[in-house]
Order: C-alpha cells, then sequence, then structure tokens
C-alpha cells in the first residue's frame, strides 16, 4: 500500500464506519468476505480515507495476511483493466511472472487460490470507475478477506456495503489548511490570524478536499495572506479551473480540479448532460422536484431516473423525503460554466432561465396572497391553504432570494427577478430576515434603476427603507424612504405617496420625532382617503395612533384604534384586526383599564396563532405580563414575561428581549426575588446599551427602592 495521508482531518465518524465494517470479528463473521464501497465527488478524498482507515485496521492486526492496493485509474483515458489488475496483484502476492498462468481465466483462479492459502487479506481497489473492474479480483468464500473500494459512483450492482462521503466541516477544513501550511513551515501563523479569510477560503472551496490542498500549495508557495487569495478566487471567471497548482500530491495525482470535472461530464450521456447543465442553473442551495421539471421540461417518469443517475455518480446528494437535492458548490460551479463555454446551448439554458422565472413568479403571487391573508388577490392559487404557501416559501427560500438577484438581461419590459424581488416584502417581514430583506431590495432599486422603471424604483427604494427601519438603521431608512416619496411625486403615483409618507412616519416615529411623525401619517391617510384606499387608511390610523400613544394624547389613540378596529372587521381584513387589537391592548394599558387591556390581548394572542405570526405574540405576551404585574397577579405576570422572553431569544430579537428582561424584573421584585430581579436588570441595561439605546436606559431605575 502507499503510505497513509500525511495531512488527513474530519474524517473521524467515516473512519469509525469503515473500521465498523472491516473488523473481522463483527459483522458477518470472520470467514465471510465483505465488500465496503466508498463513493463519493472527484477529489472528496476517497483515497486518503480508505488508506487512513487501511493503515489504522493494518495497525490493529486485523489482517495478518497483509494488504494489497491497486489503482484502477477508473477515470484516466485508458482505466486498468480487472486483467491488468489482476497480474499486479498475482505478482504482489509472490508469483513469479514464469508462473503465471497464460490465460486470464486461469490467473484469476490462481488469484483466488493464493488468498485461499493466506491468513485474512485487505484488498483496496482505488478509483473503480466500472463494475467490471471490480467484480473479477474479489476474492472467493472464506479466509476472512475485506475488500474496500472507492468510485465517483455507487456501486449498487455489486453485494457491497455502500458508504457516501462529502465534503469537510467547516472546522475540519480549517484545519486542513492550517497542518498544510504548518507541516511545510511550522511558523506559518495566517489560518491563526486570518480566521475570516479562512472560513471565506474554505467556502470557496466548498470544503473540497483537493481543492483545499491546492489553495494549501498556492498559500506555501507565495506567502501572501490568504485574503488576497480570496479575492482572486472570487474575481476569477472560472473558479475550478482557477483552483490548480503547480506539482502533484502525495500519491502522484495533479493539483487541478477543473480536469477531474471534465472527465466526469465527459462520460455523460447526452440526455444526462443536459439535464446537469440545467440543474446547474437552479438557485439556492437545494433543487426541488418542481424547480427540475421546470428547468428540464420533463415530466417525473422520465426526470427521476436521470435524477437518480446524477446521484449516483455523486453529482446530486438526495435529501430525506426523495423530492429535493443538493449539488455541490462547484459542481453548480462548472455545470454553469461549460453552459457559457458551449455556444450550442445557450438558447437552451436561458429558456429554462425564463421558465423558472415564470414559474417563480406566478407561485410567489400565489404564495405572498396567502401570507397577506387575501388569496382571493392571487391572479391563479397554487396553494390550498396559508400553511401550505408558507411551507413552499420556506422550502424555496435560499432560491428565491438567489433568483431576485439574477441579472437576467430582460432591458424590455420588468424583469421577472426584479418582480420576485419585489413580492418577497411579506414573507421576509414574516420570518423577520432583515438582512435578506435590506440585501434583495438594493438589488432590485439597482435593477429598476438600469431599466428606468420609475415606479419598481420607488417600490424597491421604500421597501429598503422598510429593511433598514427593521434593522434600526433609522436615519438610512428615512433617506431611502424620502427617495421613495420623491420618485413617486415626480411619476403622479400617489398611491406610492400615501405608502412612502406612512413609512416615513413610522421611521420618525423611532426616532421619537413625533410631530414630523404624526403629520407624515396624516398626510398618508389623506392621500389614501382621496384616491380609495380604505383598507391603507385604516393601517395608517394604527400608526398614528401608536405615535399619539406615545407622545400622551392616549384618548384621542383609543379612538383612532376603535375606529380602525371596526374598518379591519368590517373588511374581514385579520391582519389589520390584529394590529389595531393589539395598539387597543397597549392603550387601554395605559389608561388603567386592565381588565378591558386583558381582553384585548387575549383577543389578539388567538389572532396571532391563527396566523403564525409568533413574534407579534411575543409581543402581546409580554405586554400582558405589564398588565397582570399592575392588577398584582405576579406569578401570571413573570409567567406571561418568560414565555415572551424565550420567543424573543428564539427570533435573536435582542432589544424586545432587553424589553422582556427589564419588565421581568419588576415582575420578580414584587415577588422578593431581589437577586433575580437585579439580574434581570443588568441583562436588560446591557443589551440596551448594546443599542445605544438612550430613552429606555432611562426608564430603568438604577436601584431598587
Amino acid at each position: 500500500m502507499p503510505a497513509a495521508p500525511a495531512v488527513f482531518t474530519g474524517r473521524e465518524d467515516e473512519v469509525a464506519e469503515l473500521l465498523g465494517a472491516l473488523d473481522p470479528g463483527v459483522g458477518e463473521g470472520s470467514e465471510s468476505v465483505v465488500i465496503s464501497a466508498v463513493a463519493g465527488i472527484g477529489g472528496v478524498g476517497k483515497t486518503a480515507l480508505a488508506l487512513c482507515v487501511a493503515h489504522e485496521a493494518r495497525g490493529r492486526g486485523w489482517f495478518a495476511g497483509g494488504a494489497l492496493f491497486v489503482d484502477l485509474r477508473g477515470y484516466d483515458e485508458v482505466p486498468v483493466t480487472a486483467d491488468q489488475a489482476v497480474l499486479a496483484l498475482l505478482r504482489a502476492l509472490g508469483v513469479g511472472d514464469a508462473d503465471l498462468p497464460p490465460t486470464a481465466d486461469e490467473q484469476y483462479a490462481r488469484y483466488r487460490g493464493e488468498l485461499s492459502s493466506r491468513e485474512p487479506v485487505l484488498i483496496v481497489l482505488d478509483n473503480a470507475s466500472d463494475p467490471a473492474q471490480i467484480a473479477p479480483l474479489l476474492p472467493g468464500e472464506g479466509g476472512g478477506h475485506r475488500v474496500l473500494v472507492t468510485s465517483r459512483e455507487v456501486q449498487d450492482s455489486l453485494p457491497v456495503r455502500q458508504f457516501r462521503v462529502d465534503g469537510l466541516a467547516p472546522d475540519a477544513s480549517r484545519e486542513l489548511v492550517d497542518r498544510s501550511l504548518r507541516r511545510y513551515d511550522p511558523g506559518d501563523r495566517r489560518v491563526a490570524d486570518e480566521p475570516d479569510a479562512v472560513r471565506q477560503l474554505a467556502e470557496l472551496c466548498g470544503h473540497l478536499p483537493l481543492a483545499l490542498l491546492i489553495v494549501s500549495a498556492l498559500l506555501r508557495r507565495r506567502k501572501r495572506p490568504v485574503s488576497t487569495l480570496v479575492g482572486e478566487l472570487r474575481a476569477a471567471e472560472d473558479r475550478v479551473r482557477a483552483l490548480r497548482a503547480k506539482g502533484v500530491d502525495q500519491y502522484g495525482k495533479e493539483l487541478s480540479l477543473r480536469p477531474v470535472f471534465d472527465v466526469m461530464y465527459a462520460r455523460m450521456e447526452p440526455e444526462l448532460a443536459r439535464v446537469f447543465r440545467l440543474l446547474g442553473q437552479a438557485p439556492g442551495d437545494s433543487i426541488g422536484l418542481g424547480v427540475a421539471m421546470t428547468l428540464t421540461s420533463l415530466e417525473p417518469e422520465c426526470l427521476e431516473p436521470l435524477l437518480d443517475e446524477l446521484t449516483a455518480v455523486s453529482l446530486l446528494t438526495a435529501l430525506p423525503g426523495g423530492e429535493r437535492w443538493v449539488m455541490h458548490d462547484l459542481v453548480r460551479v462548472y455545470a454553469r460554466l461549460v453552459a457559457v463555454e458551449d455556444p450550442g446551448v445557450h438558447e437552451e439554458v436561458a429558456e429554462a432561465r425564463r421558465r423558472l422565472l415564470r414559474s417563480y413568479c406566478q407561485l410567489l403571487a400565489s404564495a405572498k396572497a396567502h401570507v397577506d391573508e387575501i388569496p382571493e388577490a392571487a391572479p391563479q392559487d397554487y396553494f390550498d391553504t396559508r400553511e401550505l404557501a408558507l411551507k413552499w416559501l420556506d422550502s424555496e427560500r435560499t432560491g428565491l432570494l438567489e433568483i431576485a438577484r439574477w441579472t437576467d438581461g430582460e432591458d424590455q419590459g420588468r424583469p421577472g427577478s426584479l418582480l420576485i424581488a419585489l413580492a418577497l416584502d411579506s414573507y421576509l417581514i414574516l420570518r423577520r430576515a432583515f438582512d435578506d430583506w435590506a440585501t434583495v431590495t438594493k438589488a432590485a432599486y439597482e435593477t429598476a434603476r438600469r431599466i428606468h422603471d420609475s415606479w419598481a424604483e420607488a417600490k424597491a427604494s421604500d421597501d429598503h427603507g422598510g429593511a433598514l427601519y427593521h434593522l434600526r438603521r433609522f436615519e438610512e431608512a428615512e433617506t431611502a424612504q424620502r427617495r421613495s416619496l420623491q420618485l413617486s411625486e415626480d411619476s403622479g403615483d400617489a398611491e406610492g405617496q400615501a405608502m412612502a409618507w406612512d413609512h416615513i412616519g413610522l421611521t420618525l416615529g423611532a426616532l421619537r420625532q413625533y410631530d414630523d411623525a404624526i403629520d407624515a401619517h396624516t398626510r398618508s391617510a389623506r392621500i389614501a382617503a382621496e384616491i380609495g384606499m380604505v383598507l391603507h387608511a385604516s393601517q395608517v390610523r394604527i400608526n398614528l395612533g401608536s405615535v399619539l400613544r406615545a407622545v400622551g394624547r392616549t384618548e384621542e389613540a383609543h379612538e383612532v384604534f376603535k375606529e380602525a378596529l371596526t374598518v379591519h372587521v368590517e373588511l374581514g381584513n385579520k391582519r389589520g384586526e390584529t394590529a389595531a387589537r393589539s395598539g387597543l391592548g397597549m392603550t387601554l394599558l395605559k389608561l388603567g383599564r386592565h381588565e378591558e387591556a386583558v381582553t384585548a390581548f387575549v383577543h389578539v394572542l388567538g389572532l396571532c396563532a391563527e396566523s403564525g405570526d409568533w413574534h407579534r405574540r411575543a409581543i402581546v405576551w409580554n405586554k400582558l405580563g405589564q398588565t397582570w404585574n399592575e392588577l398584582g397577579l405576579h406569578d401570571e405576570a413573570l409567567g406571561a414575561h418568560v414565555r415572551a422572553l424565550n420567543w424573543f431569544v428564539f427570533f435573536r430579537d435582542r432589544l424586545a428581549e432587553a424589553a422582556a428582561r427589564a419588565d421581568m424584573s419588576s415582575a420578580l421584585l414584587q415577588l422578593d426575588r431581589t437577586e433575580e430581579a437585579l439580574s434581570a436588570k443588568r441583562q436588560a441595561l446591557d443589551l440596551f446599551r448594546e443599542f445605544g439605546d438612550k430613552p429606555h436606559i432611562a426608564e430603568i431605575p438604577m436601584a431598587h427602592p
């Protein structure tokens, strides 16, 4: 056997599983021949894993008869045949050329005979591409021999125990690079000094061991910062080809990734290659069956066997459930590159992307209508319930986010990617994915400007302001919202003006510029009323009521919330009703009408449960806790605050968490749990300081009376 890999890490589970399969004392018994096969994409480290396991097994004294290794070179231009391999194996077993039988059949018989007379032998058949290379080399029955096969393809036609190997975990990727550098130069501290750059480098390598060894070789040769190589790989038009270094690895293999993938692609039948190219266009981190059907224009009965074949050759990984697949990042990069490099498939790929955009636009319009709780507004309803719409959105989330940033070159008309970016607002707000929302709305704004679409530019700018508002970047939010207002005024878009003024009012309220906020909401409501936006006008009144309550005009706020509630109930708008009842409850609490506030909050909890708005539900639980605390129900109050706190921690809403901890401290103090109260208060203050929230810091007394 060749030596064990000099740098090997991150395969503890795989090593343990393979050793368990090779152990002569377990499984089918020491007298049985057990065949294990390791499959995985080229460059994933199958040979290194097999040799590591083989040396470990030999070190444990399991194979007193020795170990044999043959590289079948299954993916070279001229693979090693079984007839050629058996000659090498016979020589390794001590059979001289003069004693070799004349025919292949006799040579295989002699090979099996030699093995039958020996104590257990481990046979490693590396880099097989065809079962015909393997089957003749399997030992006969008895002797307790073990066979370990590596291949890019699963060996489902042979009686093997099949293993799959994927990329390394992030920590193992970092360790592999670090060991590679420090083995060459013990003083090399680049991995320790540039942890973020190393993380990015590993991601660009798709955590593929061959790619990681290549970048390690590049770093050893060049002695430049890791971040420099990261920048070069990000800028490379062909990242797969850029992953190349001079020389060979420990086993004489070229340090280059592109040839590995080229061989893989060249072996495909034309229809399989077509499906591979088109699946490479799929956005996101996984591919659903529906997306695969749309891209390929194939029905399930024709498509699924091809998906199975791509899975068998390690180009896809099937996820549990059988309806989603993952394509390794570098394989996806390669699939897109071959589509670009072959002019003959350009139109095929472009049409597939157009089909996918149309499909996503239609499905998203339907899903958005359900999220907004107005399914009748969908041009076509693809989902029976809101729950199904949300399930689809969750499953396609990364794909939708990627496709929203496509630059699809449709300069005539409004690009589908832009429509998708603008339609994701309700879903991303519900899932509190404000960073994602900020990213897609920024891309949408840039696209709208490029194609001179003033309506989309205004909408994208307003949405971007909304995302920044939720990220508490209020000054930037106001800039984006006022830009949207100006664009709407320039184009005479009254509806856009109404929306922009309302959102400006929210931001001004967060900046505690209350008079200006009231003016902005009032302008929005007036414009909405003039053009018949009854629902929007009522929603604006809810926002206006919140500002009135904040400045102490509580009775006015109470009347505003009551009016808004009446409209939303009459219109059957559950979202508006939820917001109005929530605002009304908070106003009743401030008016000291605690029993009425409890009734309002309990009603809102039910509405939130129906809609799945768990973040608002957490806010209401916290307000309910405040109300119960003022009613003297301190145990109930503490329970409500704890429930709210757990949800805020789950949502990673640290500012709301701070408020819940501050309210908890009040309930704990009333229960004479002073130390716990002080601890909760300190945690709240630390969080408020983290946000620089001086008003809330000032509201919390530094010491209990």
